[in-house]
């Protein structure tokens, strides 16, 4: 019996802790279909594996355990989902602190890339990051995502560095990326 209070009082914590960003559910139309984007639920993250599993052939750069300490962590964020009534399509997180809004995760379903979701999914943190005052967007993406790449180049990311051996499964390098809030093509 004390195990299990304990294990509750400390999961009960860590929910009244996590400062999740207030973000309202809107409909959006892609390829003729009506999607909900909103922000994902800790039921939500077998969906979100699934997505991870289309997108990533291989090694899906995060588990089970990895989405629920992001969406029990103290530090202020904001994770998306877009689904139609049948499946997740796609999501985006992010974490804001100390002025940066890092985009830590972020994968659409392969049909429909190209369709505006992942166009989207930015511009809705960058409203945010405004809003929270902060002065630029970062990400990482694999140097061999050449299609990533061409997206966040189109919505303003520009090249910062090259990370070394910054994925661990596979040991490759990543680009830093970063967009500037408050650019004049803004």
């Amino acid at each position: 019996m004390w195990k299990e209070s304990s294990l509750l009082r400390w999961f009960l914590r860590i929910l009244s802790k996590k400062k999740n960003v207030l973000f309202l559910p809107k409909q959006i139309k892609i390829k003729k279909e009506l999607l909900t984007m909103r922000t994902v639920k800790y039921r939500d993250i077998k969906d979100l594996l699934s997505v991870e599993r289309e997108v990533y052939a291989v090694d899906i750069p995060w588990n089970r355990t990895a989405f629920f300490m992001e969406l029990s962590s103290d530090v202020p964020h904001l994770y998306l989902l877009v689904e139609s009534t049948q499946e997740v399509i796609g999501f985006i997180g992010c974490r804001f602190e100390s002025g940066d809004a890092h985009i830590t995760n972020f994968a659409v379903r392969p049909r429909y890339q190209g369709a505006g979701i992942g166009t989207l999914f930015i511009a809705e943190i960058k409203t945010m990051a405004k809003q929270l005052k902060c002065h630029q967007l970062s990400l990482e993406v694999r140097l061999s995502n050449k299609d990533a790449q061409r997206l966040y180049r189109q919505l303003g990311f520009v090249s910062k560095s090259i990370k070394q051996d910054y994925y661990f499964q596979d040991k490759e390098d990543a680009l830093d990326m970063v967009f500037l809030i408050g650019r004049k093509e803004e």
